[in-house]
């Protein structure tokens, strides 16, 4: 049986990754960034998402592909799920927080890197 084991891992050792490669920023540039409180708010966002999804999900601008990822610097990783119709169509990234003090706690201008959406994901 110790023969089959070791030939059984010696075997999944030869198999590529079945990881993703990590993808490439598409770009990276200051934005504005603001919060809302989902608590405030019932229903889905513009890709159907629960608005009140344990998700890190953001809103953004129309320049931001849906199911994008955007990584806004000393706050974190979020999927773009939502549309805000006062975001313009240029640089905002607006989070939705768990309460309006977070919301106003992360309101500024911001680095951040903006991620492709992960084919089949």
């Amino acid at each position: 049986m110790t023969a089959l084991v070791a030939a059984l891992l010696l075997a999944a050792a030869s198999f590529p990754s079945q990881e993703p490669e990590p993808l490439a920023a598409t770009y990276c540039r200051e934005m504005r960034i603001t919060g809302y409180n989902r608590m405030e708010y019932s229903g889905r966002t513009y890709d159907g998402t629960h608005i009140r999804t344990s998700e890190p999900i953001a809103a953004a601008s129309w320049d931001i592909p849906i199911d994008s990822v955007v990584v806004v610097e000393g706050i974190g990783s979020f999927r773009v799920a939502d549309r805000g119709g006062g975001l313009g169509s240029s640089g905002w990234v607006d989070i939705a927080t768990w309460s309006r003090a977070e919301a106003f706690a992360i309101t500024g201008r911001r680095h951040v890197c903006v991620y492709p959406p992960r084919r089949g994901a």
